[in-house]
């Protein structure tokens, strides 16, 4: 499934699935549109083809920058790639639909190994290749005859999916080519002293429990990296073992199955007829059935690894933070009891008075409520490459930068806080409980040293995070009033003037002895010349949020639809500073709903006067209350 991440611009944050050609542009007739004044009405195209996403120009004015290059002609989209219209920035993601089907199976036909119903022994008469042929001979019939039967192979081999059936279904398909083939046998592994027996055959008897193979055959396969033919005139080409004699081996070709240089194992057939051994054509014949082989065997391969480390993963997460199951899977991180030390950046969230809130409602009420705020808030911390360590009733621990330490990590985890709190704005609680209140969560940021690993009984193991900083980052979490983010003082200076603050007054909390430094986090700069924002205010009588400014210096903001935009001053109802005044605003444009914003309205505003930007551009936000004045309930 292919699809577009608005990275910037009034639908930032927004996910749109490319299932046919969309239009790009700020049209409202076109398919995807743009909110953006420096976007031509019909800008671009995203062409789907059935097989590829084709990014056109319309002869846009400004025109569309693919990874920030000119596009100039058409080019085909690539996972990951990012697209310039105007101001606006979206990236392409190819993501595979939890419903996609898996590709079709046809199930080759299978004999039982011993073959029962067939001759013991060869009779040219019963040869799909020989009948009617003089001894031998190969004239055009019998060329067609092989091509069939290498085409049919061919098909059969590559549409198996499961592992065993193609090792079993070569033997089927060779005996079938080469019906004077009396025992053959497929072994895996690229070293002679160590072949693994993956699948035997013979005519009319069945395979001792102890394979016998000619090691001197197969180590010439393999270490020459060739097809072998043996029989009684080629036999003086290399070393013969006595069980070439003891087993009646009258002619064999012996077939490494290789592909790209990697040898996954050895094929052989024989027969104890000399008059029937094996030729140079038919050597020919069986290296390209092998080929087919090969590569079905290493799809194979493939797809078991696939599947292997699906259902791990699958498995892991259901214990582990998402994060941490990619470092287990590659072994970077031990899942044995202990813990190593690290550097990272710890988030705590909860919603606000909960407990009373819950206690009106029906038990199986709460437990949908609070999967779908979780639903909302997952995403929010692992699009910034977060981790959920737990879940603690309505809170949430995540965490940034373990166990492999990242410099950025203050930066993401401060920017998942504003998306989750802005996310939660649109949780439309009226869907549980009638005129019910809206859920405002505290959240508490602290970076810091923690020990990260597994923590528990040998039977019961979480791997958790522990240590002051994350003692304190929850005590934080708790201090914070509806709606606001606290950060302490060591994740301000990481966020290196990357954060809009507000100075908070000294914050005593629960076993420190000393006072915190913190601020309540209202902005976040981002690369791309915007700032997210999560600012509530009040137009008359309704609640609305300032989620974003855009590179313009306009704003975005959510609201209900019966707010007051056009009559009324818009007014900050930030509990650390409350009353500001930002002045009157008008609609530019009203963008397209998305599915987070519950009954709100998303709209695009410009402000009258230059308030709000002046606001954010002072290096000095300083809070003007006391805490014992603002309520957190």
């Amino acid at each position: 499934m292919y699809e577009l991440l608005f990275l910037t611009g009034g639908r930032a944050g927004q996910v749109v699935p490319i299932t046919r050609t969309l239009v790009a542009g700020r049209s409202a007739d076109c398919s995807l549109v743009v909110p953006d004044p420096n976007t031509s009405r019909h800008h671009c195209g995203f062409v789907l083809d059935g097989a590829n996403v084709v990014l056109e120009d319309r002869h846009s004015i400004n025109g569309t920058y693919l990874n920030d290059v000119l596009l100039t002609a058409p080019a085909t989209m690539q996972d990951g790639d990012e697209v310039r219209i105007g101001q606006t920035l979206l990236r392409f993601g190819v993501r595979k639909r939890k419903d996609e089907p898996d590709d079709a199976t046809q199930v080759f036909s299978l004999r039982d190994m011993s073959d029962s119903g067939r001759p013991d022994k060869f009779d040219e008469r019963t040869s799909l290749l020989m009948a009617d042929l003089p001894a031998r001979a190969i004239d055009e019939r019998g060329l067609a005859l092989r091509l069939e039967a290498i085409i049919k192979v061919s098909k059969a081999l590559v549409n198996i999916r499961d592992f065993d059936r193609i090792s079993h279904g070569i033997l089927d398909a060779l005996f079938e080519v080469f019906p004077q083939a009396d025992r053959g046998f497929l072994m895996l592994g690229n070293d002679v002293s160590q072949l693994v027996p993956q699948a035997v055959k013979s005519r009319g008897k069945v395979f001792a429990a102890d394979l016998v193979i000619s090691r001197s055959i197969c180590r010439s396969a393999i270490e020459h990296r060739r097809a072998i033919l043996f029989n009684d005139l080629t036999a003086g080409d290399f070393t013969v073992g006595e069980s070439v004699y003891a087993l009646n081996i009258r002619g064999a070709m012996v077939v490494p199955l290789i592909v790209e240089d990697e040898i996954l194992g050895v094929l052989q057939i024989d027969t104890p007829v000399q008059r029937a051994a094996f030729t140079a054509s038919d050597l020919e014949l069986a290296a390209a059935v092998s080929q087919q082989a090969a590569i079905a065997l290493h799809n194979a391969f493939l797809l078991r690894k696939v599947e292997e480390e699906s259902t791990s993963r699958t498995s892991l997460m259901r214990f582990l933070p998402g994060a941490m199951v990619e470092q287990v899977l590659l072994g970077k991180l031990d899942l044995a009891l202990g813990g190593n030390t690290c550097h990272g950046t710890i988030l705590f969230s909860d919603i606000v008075g909960f407990t009373g809130f819950a206690e009106t409602l029906p038990p199986e009420t709460v437990v949908k409520l609070m999967n779908d705020y979780f639903s909302r808030m997952v995403p929010c911390i692992e699009n910034l490459g977060g981790a959920v360590d737990k879940f603690m009733g309505d809170a949430i621990l995540a965490v940034w930068g373990v166990p492999l330490v990242k410099p950025d990590a203050a930066l993401r985890a401060a920017g998942a806080a504003l998306a989750m709190q802005n996310a939660c704005v649109g949780l439309d609680t009226r869907r549980y409980c009638e005129d019910g209140p809206c859920l405002e969560m505290g959240i508490g940021i602290n970076s810091g040293t923690v020990v990260a690993g597994n923590i528990g009984a040998d039977n019961r193991v979480s791997y958790t995070v522990i240590g002051d900083a994350v003692n304190t980052a929850q005590r934080m979490e708790v201090a914070a009033c509806r709606g606001q983010i606290l950060i302490s003082q060591a994740t301000w200076a990481e966020l290196a003037g990357s954060g809009i603050g507000i100075a908070m007054p000294p914050l005593r909390v629960k076993n420190k002895t000393g006072m915190l430094t913190v601020r309540s986090l209202r902005g976040l700069r981002t690369a791309h010349s915007e700032i997210v924002l999560h600012i509530p205010v009040r137009i008359g009588g309704d609640r609305a949020w300032l989620i974003r400014l855009l590179a313009d210096e306009s704003a975005i903001l959510l609201h209900p639809e019966t707010a007051p935009l056009a009559s009324e001053p818009v007014i900050a109802e930030m509990q650390e500073c409350p009353d500001l005044d930002f002045g009157r605003c008008e609609v530019r444009d009203v963008m397209p709903h998305q599915q987070s914003d519950g009954r709100l309205v998303r709209s695009q505003i410009a402000f009258t006067g230059t308030a709000l930007v002046e606001w954010l551009r002072s290096p000095d936000l300083v809070c003007s209350r006391e805490w014992n004045s603002m309520t957190r309930h």
